[in-house]
């Protein structure tokens, strides 16, 4: 067989030759000889050309050399349009193929890949490629983008092993290269391996011995069912969702404050806990708010798209940092759910894959339909939208609070039809409008500014007296002009007029503020008047009114630019004269009871958001008050003159506001005999009626501003989160030059990636659409990415090892059929996930023992062919678990906020931020519940590979550095739990059962002689060194809360420590076997 097939290979050279090509150089030769029989695209080809080619002659057009493209067929077998007559590949042919003669060449010059790309082909490369285009050059799909395939389970030799289908497809590729499964792994090992990957803790002692001692056939399985069921299951897989969602505690960037979303990682453990399907978990969190009557549940979990960094700088622009959080979303989906770096698509076409530069904005306008901020609040307001997570008793109290307010709402209603009204009639019949005062209303008045002066007096409250500001700095210069009544304030644009303490008012106050004012007609946008902090632009607090894009704008807001009141009138204003203008509310939260007037006459305005839920005040000592003219980092009125400023704490009338605006309908209504009102004229008077002279319908009022003030101090402490929440209108969406935020192009909708899979017609082109689209049965990516994220989880690597990377230049499956395989099982199964971890770890492949012989290390030293067990060193947050759980020390507690433990001091202070070490159980949680601080990751976890979470991260790396002894070492936590075990085992008077009882709980299995003797000496060495000298013994005995009984033998306690912290240091601790 081997001389027919060397034969074949002779018959090929010398066709090669005969046909006038060159002579192949000898190291080709050599290996195209080993080739195998049949080169498939997928496996040998793809990867190459992916690797060395497609930078310059792959699917990004921009970037195309030679007008060459190699990714698919069509294009790489046309004839050359720089070089007529030539072609790149001719199938069959290899001396009419252009690739063939560039590869082989050593003519710096006509040599590819060129030199200055720094890549080159190996000889085996070249071989395979010579190869391919001989056999006729087959493309084929990228194996990814192929719906996987429902292969039969492989019948294999050796059946001897088998415990489920997982073992044949391993077994039959093992057989393939004469290789066997290793024997299963010793009970002892087995099931701490087991307890970490399911519970991440370690097994106790006598969980260990009730193992041992079970000789049932199903001792394994029901461990198996036992730990699927641990409410600890949940937290261990949500530490992996944690990296993947980017979630932290702080929000990142240089600021870097603390946020708590705390809710929504706890959502995810018992999400993970109660086996909720993988489609309806990833379907909630990409679209839960918009599927049909959403629980609050459901809407929570769209807080993983609102996890992401967002920026409180001064001085960002909004829209910049508006398209910096929908990229992050479309980048995360996409290497998330689909295994795929769409991001490399975000500045041009994807260089390796089928994801076009238009692709992926599409991909992006699904994510971006949020009403969100580009800069968030510099105070502790949660960024918008949010959801309100109130307690059971909350929605009690809130409920029973609503009723009281619709009730006296109800009740004012009914007596404005009835007594109010016939007391209306009787005041009118009496003539007494025409009493009505015909000068500016004075009830309610708390701030008068005439501003002839520059004193800036408050002629009602001299605390309040106005004063020039700019930069926030206070005494600037007064400019004073010509104003309406008298003199008025000259205003520059940068400072403004602080009124103090004026104008403070909260979301349930009735309140109005007028003022004249002449603005330039230049003026496009601008601030005429503000209450809030200056330094927040856009996710803002307080109240405004500004000139926008020459319109007239209305803001009340909680927290802009969602949970807020935000009205825009339909027509300009009048510029370049005095005009008056005010504005009243009247405490109900609605747009409905916020308005605006102009000239007197109340102005119509387009409702833009309409959902205030929290209070307008900052609720601290330095509660800004009215500014005037110009804010902080935000755009004023330059030129514009300002007079006559009033405030009311109550909600004016129109025919008030009209005296204001001396409007001389005002006179000649009050100036009518009875006979002449009209039906609009008695309106206008029964409103001032209402509001300004029944002593009753006042009361009225007044009780339910008291009723609206508790309820709104009471839904005030109601925890919120960030959530998704859909715009009512799609936003615009367009390809960005670049992936620059301002440099727009082409507009785009809603698509997903048409070389994956058609989005259908009937799905609706949003959030829920997608994640439809995501769970079409002929997803060729979805189930595969999820089945070898799980994989990976139990063996550290996925059948793909690169799984956050499915494309052309991630690795080819190590068991492809076995992954396609599970992937359709995982469909099958309603995507149940407990179903396929079960089915994993009670596979042979699973259970086997992780020692490798030197065949193995030699043949397969990542263990890729999986002819052995898993072994992988422990993440931090493991490590550190387990030295708790050994210790005692671990608090079970699942879920609630971060907690803060023992951390360097200082470190905190790259952004003005300050630790404050918790103390007592809070010192002990799990690690998945330490804080996570974007710039600056807790120590310990971060020195053992735990990333930043500023992006979505599938695969941590893996390091080996001295550091990482040195947190075993010196680490409060390990030292503690160290000296506890100490203390442990000093109750023990005999030392060899102490050490062996320690090492048991630390390892998971039983000591050895040896080591039992090595380590009973190192205890007498520190106990004798200790003995003679306490103070050495100090750090064992004093570090962390922990402290030791008075009648404690202290260096005995810390010579144990000392033996306890050396097994913590050793592999067998630190890895899984």
């Amino acid at each position: 067989m081997t001389i027919f097939k060397n034969l074949l290979l002779c018959i090929g050279f010398l066709s090669i030759i005969s046909c006038g090509g060159p002579e192949l150089p000898e190291l080709v030769t050599l290996e195209y000889e080993k080739l195998p029989k049949e080169i498939d695209f997928n496996l040998h080809v793809k990867p190459i050309l992916s690797d060395k080619c497609f930078i310059c002659h792959g699917p990004d057009n921009a970037k195309i050399k030679g007008g060459l493209q190699l990714h698919s067929p069509g294009l790489a077998f046309k004839e050359s349009t720089e070089s007529p007559g030539t072609f790149a590949i001719v199938p069959g042919n290899l001396n009419k193929s252009e690739v063939f003669h560039r590869i082989i060449t050593e003519d710096p010059k006509y040599i590819m890949p060129e030199p200055d790309s720094h890549l080159s082909l190996s000889d085996y490369e070249k071989a395979v490629l010579i190869k391919w285009i001989e056999d006729g050059a087959e493309y084929k799909d990228h194996w990814a983008f192929i719906k996987p395939m429902a292969y039969e389970v492989p019948k294999v030799k050796d059946d001897s092993m088998l415990i489920n289908p997982i073992d044949n497809f391993v077994l039959s590729r093992l057989e393939q290269d004469s290789l066997q499964f290793s024997p299963r792994a010793n009970k002892e090992l087995l099931l701490r391996r087991l307890y970490l990957d399911l519970t991440g803790l370690p097994p106790s002692l006598e969980e260990m011995d009730a193992f041992l001692q079970d000789s049932s056939p199903n001792a394994y399985e029901k461990q198996v069912d036992k730990l699927l069921a641990s409410p600890h299951y949940g937290e261990q897989m949500a530490l992996d969702w944690m990296d993947l969602s980017r979630f932290a505690d702080t929000h990142g960037y240089s600021v870097d404050r603390y946020r708590d979303m705390s809710p929504w990682r706890d959502w995810v453990i018992e999400a993970f806990n109660n086996n909720m399907s993988y489609e309806q978990f990833v379907s909630w969190q990409l679209a839960g708010d918009l599927m049909d009557n959403p629980s609050r549940e459901m809407i929570l979990a769209t807080a993983f798209n609102r996890i992401h960094p967002q920026n409180m700088e001064g001085g960002i622009v909004n829209e910049e940092f508006l398209v910096e959080y929908a990229v992050d979303r479309a980048s995360t989906v996409g290497q998330a759910f689909m295994g795929l770096t769409v991001a490399c698509a975000r500045c041009h076409d994807h260089k390796y894959d089928p994801i076009s530069h238009k692709n992926f904005y599409e991909l992006t306008s699904f994510f971006n339909n949020v009403n969100e901020s580009g800069q968030i609040s510099w105070n502790d307001a949660t960024p918008v939208p949010t959801l309100m997570l109130t307690t059971e008793e909350e929605d009690q109290v809130l409920a029973y609070m609503e009723e009281l307010i619709k009730g006296k709402e109800a009740e004012i209603k009914a007596l404005e039809h009835n007594e109010v009204a016939a007391n209306f009639d009787q005041w009118i019949s009496k003539k007494a409008y025409q009493s009505i005062p015909k000068n500016s209303p004075v009830d309610g008045l708390t701030a008068y500014y005439n501003l002839n002066d520059t004193s800036l007096r408050n002629l009602v409250d001299a605390r309040n007296n106005g004063t020039m500001k700019r930069e926030g700095t206070e005494g600037q210069k007064i400019s004073l002009s010509v104003g309406k009544q008298g003199k008025g304030v000259l205003l520059d644009g940068d400072t403004w007029l602080d009124l103090r303490k004026t104008g403070v008012f909260g979301r349930s106050d009735a309140f109005s503020v007028s003022l004249w004012a002449n603005i330039p007609a230049d003026i496009s946008q601008g601030n005429i008047f503000h209450k809030g902090d200056g330094a927040i632009l856009y996710n803002w607090r307080g109240y405004h009114l500004k000139i926008v894009d020459n319109k007239l704008e209305l803001m009340m807001a909680h927290t802009a630019p969602n949970n807020a009141i935000v009205e825009v009138s339909k027509t300009e204003f009048p510029r370049d004269q005095w005009v008056h203008l005010t504005i009243t509310y009247d405490g109900s939260s609605t747009a409905e009871g916020y308005k605006l007037f102009v000239n007197g006459k109340e102005m119509e305005t387009l409702v833009q958001t309409d959902n205030l839920y929290k209070d307008i005040l900052f609720r601290n000592n330095n509660e800004p008050g009215l500014q005037l003219g110009a804010r902080l980092r935000g755009k004023g009125i330059k030129g514009a003159v300002i007079d006559e400023i009033r405030v009311y704490e109550r909600d004016l009338s129109s025919l008030e506001i009209m005296q204001l605006a001396g409007h001389e309908d005002a006179v000649r209504l009050t100036n009518k005999l009875v006979t002449e009102l009209s039906p609009a004229d008695r309106k206008v008077l029964k409103e001032y009626y209402t509001k300004a002279v029944s002593k009753k319908a006042k009361a009225d009022r007044r009780q339910l501003a008291e009723l609206r003030k508790s309820y709104v101090d009471s839904i005030e402490k109601v925890k919120e989160v960030m959530v998704m929440e859909e715009t009512a209108q799609s936003v615009q969406a367009y390809i960005l030059d670049r992936g620059v935020y301002n440099a727009r192009t082409e507009e785009v909708f809603p698509n997903t990636p048409e070389a994956i899979l058609p989005m259908p017609g009937d799905y609706p082109k949003n959030r829920l659409g997608f994640a439809k689209w995501l769970f079409h049965e002929d997803h060729p990516l979805t189930a595969r990415v999820a089945v070898n994220r799980f994989w990976q989880h139990y063996f550290g690597y996925g059948l793909v090892k690169t799984s956050e990377d499915f494309g052309n230049q991630g690795e080819m499956p190590s068991h492809p059929k076995l992954l396609d395989w599970l992937s359709i099982k995982f469909r099958e199964s309603g995507w149940d996930i407990k179903a396929l971890q079960k089915m994993i770890v009670m596979s042979h492949t699973y259970q086997q023992s992780s020692a490798a012989s030197e065949e193995l290390m030699e043949r397969d030293i990542a263990n890729r062919l999986l002819a052995r067990g898993p072994a992988k060193r422990l993440t931090g947050e493991m490590l550190r678990d387990n030295a708790l759980a050994a210790s005692g020390l671990l608090n079970k507690t699942i879920g609630g906020e971060s907690v803060s433990p023992y951390q360097p001091e200082g470190l905190w202070r790259v952004n003005n931020a300050t630790y404050r070490e918790d103390s007592g159980d809070k010192l002990y949680r799990r690690s998945m519940y330490t804080i996570w601080k974007r710039s600056v990751p807790h120590p310990t976890l971060a020195t053992f590979d735990a990333p930043a979470r500023d992006v979505c991260t599938i695969q941590r790396q893996e390091t080996n550095t001295p550091l990482q002894a040195l947190v075993l070492l010196n680490d409060p936590t390990y030292i503690e739990a160290s000296r506890v075990l100490g203390k442990r085992m000093s109750r023990e008077k005999n030392s060899r059962i102490a050490v062996s009882q320690v090492f048991r709980q630390l390892t998971g299995r039983k000591i050895q002689e040896k080591e039992l003797q090595l380590l009973v000496d190192l205890r007498d060495e520190e106990y004798k060194k200790f003995s003679a000298n306490l103070s050495k013994a100090q750090g064992w005995l004093n570090t962390g809360e922990f402290k030791l009984d008075r009648n404690d033998d202290k260096a005995l306690v810390a010579a144990n420590a000392v033996v306890a912290n050396t097994i913590m240091n050793s592999d067998f601790f630190i890895t899984k076997r």
